[in-house]
């Protein structure tokens, strides 16, 4: 399927009129992208509607920035800025983000884009970088011709475009990126210094100081398709190729994310899964500020359901183990009911299911799903009636324990060994849950409590969140003997997304999530592996630390030779056969 992805372009304004250099759109069009001239306005909702439907966002060169999207007052050599292109540029670049769209920036819409991440800039080279006796980086020269070079970077992403570590440019800035942005690292450089390219670490993001829209045809520096400057466009419509196949296997399949831990923010005030709320601490804890500090954003709401295109998530309802005995029944209780009275409150933003049937009209109305768990099997308080009462509160299934022994089993971690594996109590829990239609869940069990539920269970066994011993020797990970078990019993194997768990590194990435989820593959097939993220649980990786950037991971295993129909099963396909076959 040759499908041309839409790439929208940010336009000037000018004479009450948005309006754009015809070199942008005709350098799209030559690499195989469809341009779109993206209107300019500050209304979020219209921002919003246009990006929601393109692949790829090109941000274009205009006038000077105001320095206070950077926390500077403005010089007297800083242009006359325009308010409304700043506020549509900053509020464009955000949303792309939030949806996860491939980004290039030509010369402001590079500087700009290092503005929004945290950066800044020098408001003008001659003034704030003349103790480095700055180049000319205005040149009087056509614009397509090249007056200076760029050093580029060996080891980053530019130079794997261009394929050259000496790049012919033109300059037509005063402005230039001074702080590089967290995330972000600068690739190529000037003869005097000055930044002339940044990316970001782990997301599909490029900005270039230069105009290569005015080069991508100069035979001075390549022909046709060997043009370095006509690669850079390719690159974007290439990315956005990958990104455009994405969101059509999201529409055809069933995405689903095993484990998420949100509700264990609703003791903080203003906290709520409907929309992208922000979770704020008591300002008298910090004294007195003007405004209350921000502590945490939930990584799981509608919205970033929506922009990330999942379609549902199994939000837990989580029981410390260090809880007293007498309490866990009721915590778990009102966190389950809480879920359901957000939901039941949110005007069909978002809605619980507890049956195929249910996540189905869901996904025909467009509306995000929320299926129930409880992690943790003390939340049973040592009665078995309580799993009836929570299958009838829409609990699908349950982890039979968490950090540390319980009155069901022996935990992976913090164990005592307290009973050898499952308890008796834990072994009628297993079959219980088997008789009412109740996922039985081993994540965070004991290698021997395992065995003895795989053994024992009638139905297929999860794990919602573990990942791959052999790839990290992690007491929480599974082996290979065990998900083959699980695979044989018919179950799935949910990649946690929690970095400790996926690698021996400070920071984990998409792609050890990617190779865990290829580990499982090889070892069992493509029918026994999904997703579990682990949100606002600590789970968290480097290219996808919330809801909206799980679409990344679908990215990753495009990029790694899956099909579409593989890929549909790993991010819900083989979960929701198990769901299936145990709750119909």
């Amino acid at each position: 399927m040759n499908i041309k992805p839409l790439i929208g372009i940010s336009a000037n304004y000018g004479d009450s009129n948005s309006k754009l250099a015809e070199n942008y759109y005709k350098s799209v069009v030559a690499v195989g992208g469809v341009p779109v001239i993206i209107p300019v306005t500050d209304d979020l909702a219209t921002i919003e509607a246009i990006v929601g439907r393109l692949d790829g966002i090109l941000l274009s060169g205009g006038g000077d920035m105001h320095p206070r999207y950077y926390n500077e007052e403005p010089i007297p050599e800083n242009g006359t800025p325009d308010e409304l292109r700043d506020r549509y540029d900053v509020t464009l670049i955000k949303s792309a983000v939030e949806y996860q769209l491939p980004v290039l920036g030509i010369c402001r819409g590079m500087q700009v884009i290092n503005a929004v991440f945290g950066g800044s800039l020098y408001q003008d080279i001659n003034v704030q970088y003349a103790d480095k006796k700055p180049m000319c980086h205005s040149q009087n020269e056509e614009r397509s011709v090249t007056t200076q070079t760029a050093s580029v970077v060996t080891d980053s992403l530019l130079y794997s475009i261009v394929s050259c570590n000496t790049l012919p440019i033109n300059s037509i800035h005063h402005q230039a990126v001074k702080r590089i942005a967290d995330g972000f690292r600068a690739v190529a450089f000037a003869d005097d210094g000055i930044c002339e390219a940044i990316e970001s670490l782990y997301y599909p993001i490029l900005g270039v100081q230069w105009h290569p829209e005015h080069l991508s045809e100069a035979d001075a520096v390549g022909e046709h398709f060997d043009n370095p400057h006509r690669k850079i466009f390719g690159w974007l419509v290439d990315e956005a190729k990958i990104f455009s196949r994405a969101k059509r296997i999201h529409r055809s399949s069933y995405v689903i994310d095993s484990h998420c831990d949100t509700p264990m923010f609703f003791h903080y005030p203003q906290v709520n899964i409907v929309e992208n709320d922000k979770l704020w601490v008591d300002p008298a804890d910090f004294g007195e500020k003007d405004e209350q500090p921000l502590l945490y954003e939930i990584k799981v709401d509608a919205r970033k359901m929506r922009q990330g295109r999942v379609d549902a998530v199994f939000m837990v309802a989580y029981i410390p183990q260090s809880t007293p005995a007498d309490e866990t029944y009721g915590k778990a209780d009102r966190l389950l009911n809480t879920i359901i009275t957000q939901a039941k409150g949110s005007g069909n933003r978002i809605s619980i299911a507890t049956s195929y049937a249910e996540l189905c009209n869901n996904k025909r109305n467009g509306i995000p799903t929320v299926f129930l768990g409880i992690e943790n099997g003390c939340a049973l308080a040592g009665n078995l009636d309580n799993i009836d009462y929570f299958y009838r509160l829409g609990v699908r299934y349950i982890t039979l324990c968490h950090n540390g022994d319980n009155l069901l089993c022996d935990s992976a971690m913090q164990s005592l060994d307290t009973h050898n594996g499952l308890s008796e109590f834990g072994r009628q829990v297993v079959l219980k849950m088997n008789a009412v239609g109740m996922m039985v869940d081993v994540s965070h069990v004991g290698e021997k409590s395992f065995w003895d539920t795989i053994a024992l269970s009638t139905k297929p066994i999860i794990a919602s969140h573990s990942c791959c011993k052999a790839l990290r020797n992690h007491p929480r990970n599974l082996t290979d003997e065990q998900i083959r078990a699980i695979a044989r019993s018919g179950g799935v194997v949910q990649i946690c997304l929690y970095k400790h768990f996926l690698a021996d590194t400070d920071v984990a990435t998409v792609a050890d999530a990617v190779r865990h989820i290829k580990h499982v593959v090889e070892l069992v097939g493509v029918d026994y592996v999904g997703i579990g993220s682990d949100f606002d649980g600590g789970g968290e990786i480097a290219g996808s630390t919330s809801e909206n950037q799980l679409i990344n991971i679908t990215k990753a295993l495009i990029k790694e030779g899956f099909d579409d129909d593989e890929i549909s099963k790993i991010l819900g396909g083989n979960l929701l056969r198990v769901f299936r076959s145990i709750t119909e």
